[in-house]
């Protein structure tokens, strides 16, 4: 007997073994399909899909750090939620905002919706942290926490032409083009101040209307408060000049009261 004989009968009593039989063959699993983020740029830069879903978020922020430094600066202290020791003659402040928005498409328009927090340390222990803005916005109409047009103002933060409350629950419809807006508000004003004794649970009605030609912009912004029954109106312009912008603004009020309450005119 040679060896190739020898093989060939190994192999032949192999297979008459009951029960001999080839391996099972290896089969791979199917890798879980991946779902990637994608980028929506339906409504502008910085916006991506939310995985498993047509709709769009973006999150955005800042972080801003201040220190104030005067003689004895408790006055100055105050403006952002923080306070300064009477023998301290600076202090130190930091802020963290945060906005997440999301939108998506329906048959009225886009349907957005806003939540903007605020986080304000003057030190470890004296930490402050708020919702600063939350609200739905379709098709023009706005409703939720929100800041009324009474809140802008001309460049920088020095300027005092504005109401000493600005955000409010309210609803709101604004029509707007590129060059142009209108719009009216109703305006929950618990938090603002009350000159006639009654409790603080009315409401204001707020109107306002801007736009931009060219160079120039301009604004107008008017309420009424039920509370009080006094209103103010304000108007403001802006113009590019060189390197820089001109802004001008008058504001009226009969008494005071919600909508502003500095002095009778400015």
């Amino acid at each position: 007997m040679n060896i190739k004989s020898l093989l060939l009968g190994s192999a032949a009593a192999l297979a008459a073994v009951p029960g001999a039989q080839a391996a099972d063959a290896i089969v791979a699993a199917e890798p879980e399909p991946v779902e990637y983020v994608r980028v929506c740029d339906a409504y502008g830069a910085g916006y991506f899909y939310i995985p498993g879903t047509e709709t769009c978020l973006k999150i955005n922020g800042y972080v801003r750090f201040q220190v104030d430094v005067a003689p004895h600066a408790s006055s100055i202290g105050a403006a952002g939620g923080g306070s300064v020791a009477n023998d301290s003659d600076w202090d130190a402040r930091t802020r963290g905002q945060v906005q997440f928005t999301a939108k998506s498409d329906t048959e009225y328009g886009p349907l957005t919706g806003v939540i903007v927090m605020q986080f304000n340390a003057d030190n470890a222990s004296a930490q402050k942290a708020q919702l600063d803005s939350a609200y739905i916005d379709i098709a023009g109409f706005r409703a939720g926490l929100f800041y009324s047009w009474w809140d802008d103002g001309l460049s920088g933060e020095t300027d005092d032409i504005g109401s000493p409350v600005t955000l409010h629950n309210s609803i709101r419809y604004q029509y707007e083009t590129d060059a142009f807006y209108a719009g009216i508000s109703v305006d929950e004003l618990e938090d603002s101040p009350f000159y006639d004794g009654e409790t603080a649970n009315n409401f204001g009605v707020a109107v306002g209307l801007g736009g931009k030609a060219g160079a120039f912009s301009y604004q107008i912004t008017a309420g009424y408060d039920t509370d009080n029954e006094e209103g103010a109106v304000r108007a403001m312009g802006t113009v590019a000049v060189g390197p820089g912008t001109l802004g001008l603004a008058v504001v009226y009020a009969t008494n005071p009261n919600a909508y502003y309450n500095k002095a009778e005119w400015a």
